[in-house]
């Protein structure tokens, strides 16, 4: 038998074999995922259902190249092979399965993937037979089609060939299987929180909304010229105000972790892919565990999701949703490609695959309310709207300004995660387009709580719901050569806004000028819905602030963010672990470096004048530092 004809290959065979490759790279994947999380304890970053969207995203890439394939071996006979047909398989196959290794270059992949597919290629043509009885074994041929149905190509044994039924059959079986466990396995994870009768005597609910990278400083309600977001300012006159919240953290997940835990940072795991375990109990686990209906949910789906610890005792926890950006994001290969920032700058779209919008996030809240009733209610709603990309919906884009010159098209997303530009200043009018994006953001954010508020209202659950609404952190524009957030511990990171409302429970029109940390916000709930004995929760009740306190600086508030690495050598978290304090006034940064920064807030709120090597700081810096060493010191309390 010549070469050639050891290389020849049917048109539909191209069509199957594009199929088994993908079905085959897709379970790969997967099994990588799992070897990685289990061996590695790495998160997966990805959609519980990635156990089979990644299959059935893999098929359908592979059945179009296989079209594509076969299309031109219809049309030119003879001018693809099966070495050609598996050369191209095995090469998009092997590229695919190296992407779940983060820290390999894309270039790196692809030419190692080439290389590797030359040789499976090799070793395919060469044992040619055994390859298609690998095929129809693997797809369970013989049971899909029957023996004495098998295809015409099976009985020859001068062409052999792929079985169409066994392939397709087995290929969509197997999606369809992983896809059951995957509703299986969310079904049983929900159930693992305790449905505990409600006690005695209706207790109110609690409505906490996190507004996911807001910062003060852009609010008409403590003070900025545009009105970004008046539902907060109208809302503010029926509940209390503090005008210097600050997070425990810069970034999402150890400052929801103080949130839920009323622990600071340093107390807990929650870290970069480290998730909070369970050392401490969360708030829903608490208010679960005496009878509220727990639910979360959440659109930071990295740092909130499943995978966060942040969902135990939610006994309904939405976080990853269906849609076709999701199905993308779950496949390597799709994934890589979409996520190109060369491609996404030549689109002009910068937008996440999967991003979850506020009005999504709405629709899921209230249809869930809608089924839930008879028990007090806790129900958690993390918004991520305002996070970069700031890319709003129309009209909000042209609310503030300008559209973005070029369609959704993020100058600061390229200069913060394009290593190629880190050599680059961002101009000032990219700066006033990112400002005026995040604006038209927090004002499409504001429509959404407003629209979420007034169906609550119109059900009449706020009636006895205690309504906390709050951000995890802020954003920075620049104010120290920074941007976003994470990368150090300036007040434009941290200052944050927090109203309260409990009608008859919470003073009404209240302005709270001390400085306070959301680390109290848990035994301040606590302390708003009554009647609890056991509250295994740290920290001071705000409500202290409306029962008569006359405090206006009470004890040092900490805040911290571990080493950011792989980023701009100035960002202040590049050089290691930071810890700040906010005491009497004064805000005092310890450097990763050992430098220390000493700002007096009340007169320098945009922390412009350092004091740490003047006289006029040279005490205030000492009781800073002994503030901030007893506090690392001791256990809370």
């Amino acid at each position: 038998m010549t070469e050639h004809a050891d290389q020849s290959v049917r048109p539909g065979d191209l069509l199957l074999l594009g199929v088994w490759f993908g079905l085959m790279t897709g379970l790969l994947e997967v099994l990588a995922l799992g070897v990685q999380k289990l061996l590695f304890h790495r998160p997966f970053l990805k959609s519980p259902d990635v156990i089979w969207m990644a299959p059935f995203m893999a098929i359908v890439v592979f059945a179009i190249l296989g079209v594509g394939v076969s299309v031109v071996a219809r049309s030119l006979p003879g001018a693809v092979s099966l070495r050609v047909g598996v050369l191209l398989f095995s090469c998009l196959s092997f590229f695919s399965l190296l992407m779940t290794f983060p820290k390999l270059h894309h270039y790196a992949a692809l030419a190692l993937a080439a290389g590797l597919a030359v040789q499976t290629s090799r070793v395919v043509v060469a044992h040619r037979r055994r390859f298609y009885s690998l095929v129809n074994a693997s797809m369970l041929a013989g049971i899909f089609t029957g023996r004495e149905r098998r295809d015409d190509s099976l009985r020859s044994s001068d062409s052999p060939g792929i079985s169409r039924r066994g392939v397709l059959v087995c290929a969509g079986s197997a999606v369809a299987g992983l896809a059951l466990g995957s509703h299986g396995w969310r079904a049983v994870s929900r159930r693992a929180v305790p449905d505990v009768a409600a006690s005695p005597g209706r207790r109110p609910n609690l409505l906490l909304i996190v507004l996911d990278t807001v910062r003060a400083r852009n609010l008409s309600l403590h003070g900025y010229p545009r009105a970004t977001m008046p539902c907060l300012a109208d809302l503010a006159p029926t509940g209390t105000v503090f005008e210097q919240a600050l997070s425990t953290a810069p970034w999402t997940l150890p400052s929801h972790a103080s949130m839920f835990t009323g622990r600071w940072p340093h107390e807990l795991s929650a870290d970069y892919d480290v998730p909070l375990d369970g050392r401490y109990p969360t708030l829903a686990e608490f208010l679960a565990a005496h009878g509220y209906a727990t639910a979360g949910f959440v659109a930071n789906m990295r740092y909130c999701g499943y995978e966060s610890g942040l969902q135990r005792g939610f006994r309904r926890y939405d976080d990853y949703g269906l849609s076709l950006g999701q199905f993308a994001a779950s496949s390597n290969l799709v994934g890589t490609v979409a996520s190109n920032l060369r491609l996404r700058w030549m689109v002009e779209n910068d937008q996440h695959l999967n991003r979850k919008g506020a009005e999504r996030v709405n629709d899921e809240a209230l249809r869930w309310l809608s089924r839930e009733g008879g028990k007090p209610f806790f129900i958690f709603v993390n918004y991520f709207d305002a996070h970069e990309p700031y890319l709003p919906p129309l009209p909000f884009d042209t609310r503030f300004g300008r559209p973005r010159q070029r369609g959704n098209h993020s100058p600061l997303h390229h200069w913060l995660w394009n290593p190629s530009m880190w050599d680059r200043h961002l101009s000032p009018e990219d700066v006033r387009e990112e400002t005026d994006a995040y604006d038209g953001a927090l004002a499409y954010l504001d429509q959404q709580v407003s629209a979420l508020l007034g169906e609550f209202e119109r059900r009449g659950a706020l009636e006895n719901t205690v309504v906390v609404i709050t951000s995890d952190h802020g954003e920075e524009f620049g104010e120290h050569r920074v941007f976003e957030h994470g990368y150090s511990l300036y007040l434009a990171a941290l200052h944050v806004p927090l109203l309260v409302v409990l009608p008859g429970r919470v003073s009404a029109g209240k302005r709270v000028a001390a400085a306070v940390t959301l680390r109290d916000l848990p035994a301040t709930v606590v302390d708003l819905l009554g009647g609890f004995k056991d509250s295994p929760f740290p920290g001071r009740s705000l409500a202290r602030y409306w029962r008569g306190s006359n405090e206006e600086r009470g004890e040092p508030l900490l805040s911290e963010v571990s080493r950011t690495r792989f980023h701009r050598p100035w960002f202040p978290a590049s050089k290691g672990d930071m810890k700040s304090l906010v005491h009497r006034g004064m805000h005092f940064i310890r450097n990763g470096d050992a430098t220390e920064e000493l700002y007096d807030v009340s007169r320098d709120p945009w922390e412009q004048q350092d004091l740490a090597r003047s006289n006029e700081g040279g005490e205030m810096l000492e009781e800073c530092r002994a503030a901030l060493d007893g506090m690392l010191g001791r256990r809370a309390s």
